[in-house]
């Protein structure tokens, strides 16, 4: 396959083949990589790729819905699990930009209900995924497949206890991401569904993204399945409730490239909410900005080159995501599959390599 890609290029790089040849080939060569992991069950879902805002390649893979062989579209929703706390981080910067809130004053000062421990993080800890707190509310409690109101997930994360100092070292929560959703509500007095639809998803026409709730599922949705010995079953159930604010958004591939070209501009929020948003080093917080996970990617094969790349995974049951953004070189490249489990990560990358052979990073 490598062997393959790499003829291409050779081709397109020594003939001056014009620039569309080159998409068909950089087409060729990810459908070789992706057909191979379709038909080893080891993906079942979309694939877009774009650079500065224009599609290089989107494909649907397999079926959203085995039972009555319903296949995947470009246009299909999935659930995007922990990549909602992108959206989260994004939707508290627009609160700052407005004066509605403080990164760095306590909590407390919007949730005064909460127990002091909890009362005396900053969004910017909680942001940064180092509070302390749990990773998933199962931790805490035993989940219940219905709708828990915003009061009730206060009252449970009054039951909690920090397990390390907050700003001493980094440790993945989904509970840091949904007490900012929390926060969010008490200082725009919207519900955080409300506020992520009116200030993202409508402002950018993305009419197929939304919040999940326990029962509001969105239509047209992929359903979710399990691999298990060779077959694809479907998967239990999503609590969305409780995963408010950390992993209750489902949207398409389309719609997460509105928003990726958005953050190019200031339509969102500004260059120094970006440049927080983005700010992740490797020695600081586990190299995770504010809603993103931030690492260097090589720009060429001249390693001395090198770019930021920004991302954010997600799964549920039944679902994984994959989002990288490739800063200096504004490509993107969209992974979303309703099957689990697949190597997204694994397949994010041999499309990189795939990009950066054709000139593309």
């Amino acid at each position: 396959m490598k062997r393959y890609i790499i003829v291409l290029a050779t081709l397109f790089l020594n003939s001056g083949v014009v620039k569309s040849q080159n998409q068909r080939n950089v087409a060729l060569a990810l459908d070789s990589i992706l057909n191979a992991y379709y038909t080893n069950k080891k993906f079942n879902g979309t694939v877009l790729v774009a650079k500065k805002g224009s599609i290089v390649y989107d494909k649907a893979f397999g079926y959203a819905n085995f039972e009555k062989k319903l296949k995947n579209k470009i246009d299909t929703k999935f659930l995007i699990g922990s990549a909602t706390k992108s959206f989260t981080a994004i939707v508290v910067m627009q609160a700052r930009e407005k004066g509605q809130l403080d990164l760095h004053v306590p909590i407390k000062t919007y949730i005064p209900e909460l127990n002091e421990e909890l009362g005396d993080l900053t969004l910017h800890l909680l942001m940064k995924n180092s509070s302390g707190l749990p990773v998933h509310l199962n931790r805490i409690t035993e989940l219940h497949y219905r709708d828990i109101s915003s009061a009730e997930l206060i009252e449970l994360y009054n039951d909690t206890r920090l397990s390390f100092k907050p700003g001493s070292k980094f440790e993945y929560s989904n509970l840091n991401y949904q007490l900012c959703a929390l926060v969010l509500e008490r200082v725009t007095g919207k519900s955080y569904k409300e506020y992520i639809e009116s200030c993202i998803f409508k402002p950018l026409k993305m009419h197929d993204s939304g919040i999940e709730r326990t029962y509001e599922i969105a239509k047209d949705k992929a359903l979710g399945y399990n691999l298990t010995e060779g077959q694809f079953v479907r998967a239990e159930d999503n609590y969305m409730s409780y995963a408010m604010g950390g992993g209750d958004i489902y949207s398409t591939a389309l719609d997460l490239l509105t928003w990726d070209t958005a953050l190019y501009t200031n339509s969102l929020v500004d260059s120094t909410s970006k440049e927080l948003l983005f700010d992740g080093k490797p020695n600081e917080f586990g190299s995770y900005g504010y809603g993103f996970k931030v690492k260097e990617y090589a720009r060429s094969s001249d390693s001395s080159k090198t770019g930021k790349l920004v991302r954010h995974g997600g799964s549920m049951y039944g679902y994984i995501c994959n989002i990288h953004r490739y800063l200096d070189d504004e490509v993107t490249i969209i992974v979303l599959g309703n099957m689990r489990p697949y190597p997204t990560m694994e397949i994010t990358v041999e499309i990189e390599k795939a990009l950066r052979i054709f000139g593309c990073l």
